[in-house]
């Protein structure tokens, strides 16, 4: 039976822009990705999903500003892995993303599935 997950976020994730920080040589997590990261912890407790992998990502920007909608999939496949809801990155074999209406603060739904071989 394939198994599928879906992650419902009442804002915006942070994009690729906002998620590293660097002082110097350092590079470190923005404090908005530590907080992304958390509450995506937070949301796959207890799940693992194995095998490949399709991620389907709905996308409400919080505002009419223009937005690259690939500066999102990185930080959220980062998330998720480091929630251990799957190993690797790798596994993500299908992706796919919608910028869809505005919303006042954002929103994102997001929806892995295993792939049957």
């Amino acid at each position: 039976m394939t198994k599928k997950f879906k992650i419902i976020l009442g804002y915006a994730p942070p994009t690729v822009n906002h998620y590293w920080l660097q002082h110097g040589v350092r590079r470190f997590l923005s404090k908005r990705a530590n907080t992304f990261r958390h509450d995506i912890k937070g949301h796959c407790k207890d799940k693992r999903l194995e095998g490949f992998l399709s991620v389907h990502i709905d996308y409400y920007p919080p505002d009419k500003r223009k937005r690259d909608i690939d500066n999102i999939i990185k930080p959220i496949l980062d998330a998720l892995q480091h929630a251990e809801l799957f190993e690797d990155d790798y596994q993500v074999k299908k992706i796919s993303a919608n910028r869809l209406e505005t919303i006042t603060g954002g929103s994102c739904v997001i929806t892995i599935t295993e792939l049957v071989d």
